[in-house]
């Protein structure tokens, strides 16, 4: 009796040890699922294996993730918002592919884990083209049809607009190529229904300006809103894509910071505006609704996910395009959130609902790369990936 009583006490005492070790164990960080992307059209995102429908090449796995990175010192990428650590700006959402590697070793792993000497793998957060879509000059920003270019219009004084020009990871394009550009600003223009011509009846060049930095036109437009059009050829060879910019109010060149932002401060100053033109109304900052608590029960989950659907909807019914990705980013972290509580559900269940958190999560990249580009049908055909996702979570999950 007494081996026995010793034996059941070591026992008892081995289960306190491993209850114990596990409560100081950390939870394993919870990973984005995997979408599949093209290496030559990183717009293309699948939920599964297969080929590039633009180059029939074979898709590659990558994990995507929102983050924060300082728009000038592009090494410093955050998990959360906040200032740069280098020059104390806002740091802006981003989108990133997370790696994990090892030191001295080259080798970039999808999965966390171990390497070869027992230390644990190293997470990295690096930006992936097309990733940064934040204006640099107070202005609009838009993705090219070309899937390379990017552009951002300017209107920092009235009659005065100015075209800055980037690559596919939001770097202005050197002086050399920006030379090539050939571009113009129209501000009125008619469009024959019958012969489905369009006839320009005011339009300015585009030339390069002093610094080499952007081109600029002096315009006609004095009054806000400013309505405009750019029509920009990248290249002698290349077809012309068309830009429409309204501008409500002057736009306002960034200015950087003297001190760190206490935490407390208000939002930042509206932009100029012309005389007798009101001041349009401050909307909360996306970076709020992002970076909002996610809810840790299923049923508050659920309820958020299916209010983030509607807000997704009602955007895209006002044609407010560039405002898609804030309540379709929030509505992929809580798909992500409910990845957990796919334990809880039955098999069946688990079985559709594993796969439609995955669509909810590739929908929210489809809207945030098809709302750059503002074309309605595509924003419409990633909505449609989207929303069916979220109606097969819920299902699922109630």
């Amino acid at each position: 009796m007494r081996r026995i009583a010793s034996a059941l006490c070591v026992l008892m005492l081995l289960a306190a040890a491993l209850s114990a070790q596990q409560r100081r164990t950390p939870a394993p960080p919870k990973l984005p699922p995997l979408s599949y992307t093209c290496a030559h059209h990183p717009d293309v995102l699948e939920d599964r294996p297969g080929v590039c429908p633009l180059c029939k090449l074979t898709l590659t796995p990558v994990r995507l993730d929102s983050s924060w990175m300082c728009p000038v010192h592009t090494a410093v990428i955050e998990t959360e918002r906040g200032t740069c650590r280098l020059c104390q700006r806002q740091l802006v959402p981003v989108t990133v592919s997370m790696t994990w590697t090892c030191r001295g070793d080259n080798a970039a792993h999808l999965e966390p884990g171990l390497c070869s000497d027992g230390s644990p793998r190293i997470e990295q957060r690096a930006l992936r083209p097309h990733g940064n879509h934040n204006p640099r000059h107070g202005g609009q920003f838009f993705m090219a049809p070309d899937n390379w270019h990017h552009i951002e219009g300017a209107y920092p004084t009235a009659r005065a607009f100015r075209l800055y020009v980037y690559d596919d990871y939001g770097r202005p394009l050197p002086a050399d190529k920006l030379k090539e550009v050939q571009a113009r600003i129209v501000t009125k223009e008619t469009f024959d229904s019958a012969t489905r011509k369009t006839t320009e009846l005011s339009a300015f060049p585009l030339r390069m300006s002093r610094n080499r930095g952007y081109l600029e036109a002096r315009v006609d437009t004095a009054t806000l809103p400013a309505e405009m059009t750019a029509k920009v050829r990248f290249g002698s060879d290349s077809d012309e894509h068309r830009f429409d910019f309204t501008f409500d109010a002057l736009t306002k060149e960034p200015a950087a910071p003297t001190s760190v932002p206490k935490a407390s401060s208000t939002a930042p100053a509206a932009a100029a505006t012309l005389p007798g033109t009101p001041a349009p109304p401050v909307a909360p900052t996306p970076e709020t609704s992002l970076n909002a608590a996610v809810p840790t029960s299923m049923a508050e989950i659920l309820s958020e996910l299916k209010g983030k659907d509607a807000e997704v909807r009602d955007l895209i019914g006002r044609g407010d395009f560039g405002a898609v990705w804030v309540p379709a980013f929030r509505a992929k972290d809580l798909a992500i959130a409910l990845e957990p509580h796919l334990a809880h559900l039955a098999a069946v269940k688990r079985d559709a609902g594993e796969p439609a958190l995955a669509r909810v999560v590739r929908g929210a990249w489809l809207l945030d790369a098809a709302g750059d580009v503002g074309n309605r049908q595509q924003v419409e055909a990633a909505y449609s990936t989207f929303a069916a996702g979220v109606t097969d979570v819920l299902t699922a999950f109630q």
